[in-house]
């Protein structure tokens, strides 16, 4: 090859590459989109200012891992996906922890999900959105905190095993004594569960009659699930 013919392939070969580095690096590919995929609790903004993502940045220059770091710093945040959707656009897939239910605390309130594990404290509760533990106090359990009484372990189990339509009715677990655990949904019918044993069976129990109530427009006083064969209570017309 003669000089020149190999001087201007090194010209071209250093102007495509220059080019190609100029453009990635150029206005066209700056994060102009953050979307927010998986939240039910948490909002866009609050999982926004978490993440803490510069303004103006280039999307090949995103720390991705350091972003999904501080998401997951926060106990509310179980899990995250942090994708690249060129030329501009961040995909941030989170899976929360889910609040389970409330007890009360030295301080307030306390929410609680399916493990024990404290997702947050209120000294004040305007409106549950998950169902409150009556009958169980934590005295100075907090934020970051695990909940270990084995009274609990029982409530957690039922309502864990609930399916979302189903534990959406429930506003109140009672707690009594290992032998006296009562549901009651957001229209004041009781669903006694009794000893803290089969938790299982009366959570699968509980989401198939409360479907079959809801299909048959019945209304029930009570669910008694406290013996082998559940007993339904209807309403009088």
């Amino acid at each position: 090859m003669k000089n020149g013919a190999l001087v201007k392939l090194l010209l071209f070969a250093f102007i495509f590459v220059l080019a190609t580095f100029l453009f990635l690096h150029s206005d066209f590919f700056l994060v102009g989109t953050v979307s927010i995929q998986g939240n039910h609790h948490l909002s866009k903004e609050e999982i926004l200012q978490i993440a803490g993502i510069p303004e103006r940045i280039n999307i090949f220059r995103l720390n991705t891992t350091d972003i999904a770091n501080k998401l997951l710093k926060d106990l509310r945040i179980y899990e995250v996906k942090i994708l690249r959707k060129y030329p501009a656009t961040v995909i941030i897939n989170i899976r929360e922890r889910q609040p389970l239910v409330y007890l009360a605390n030295a301080y307030g309130f306390v929410q609680v999900d399916q493990h024990g594990l404290v997702l947050a404290a209120f000294k004040n509760i305007k409106y549950f959105n998950v169902p409150i533990v009556t009958g169980i106090r934590l005295g100075n359990a907090y934020t970051g905190d695990t909940v270990n009484l084995p009274q609990l372990v029982p409530v957690l189990t039922y309502l864990s095993l609930l399916n979302e339509r189903t534990l959406a009715q429930i506003s109140e677990m009672s707690f009594r004594s290992p032998e006296e655990y009562t549901a009651y949904t957001v229209h004041s019918m009781a669903i006694i569960l009794g000893k803290a044993e089969r938790m299982e069976e009366k959570a699968r129990l509980t989401n198939e009659i409360v479907k079959d109530l809801e299909n048959s427009k019945a209304r029930a006083e009570y669910i008694d699930l406290s013996y082998i064969s559940p007993y339904v209570k209807l309403k009088r017309n």
